[in-house]
């Protein structure tokens, strides 16, 4: 009798940790807008990840920069 309420317990419980478990306050990874990681923004002349100063970016690989 006690393994058939735990086993009703798990059955009813798991649904709901995996849906607790995947709840991220909003902040879906969805690849949206509102990705939580930066965008890696790469330089057009040679591919390497570029410096962000705010206003403008630099490669550090090739010394290329450009406006934001």
């Amino acid at each position: 009798m006690e393994a058939l309420i735990l086993l009703v317990i798990g059955v009813v419980a798991l649904p709901f940790l995996l849906l607790a478990s995947r709840h991220d306050g909003g902040k879906g990874t969805g690849g949206g807008a509102s990705s939580p990681r930066p965008r890696r923004t790469r330089c057009p002349n040679c591919g390497s990840p570029v410096i962000d100063h705010g206003s403008y970016w630099e490669c550090g690989w090739c010394g290329d920069y450009g406006q934001n």
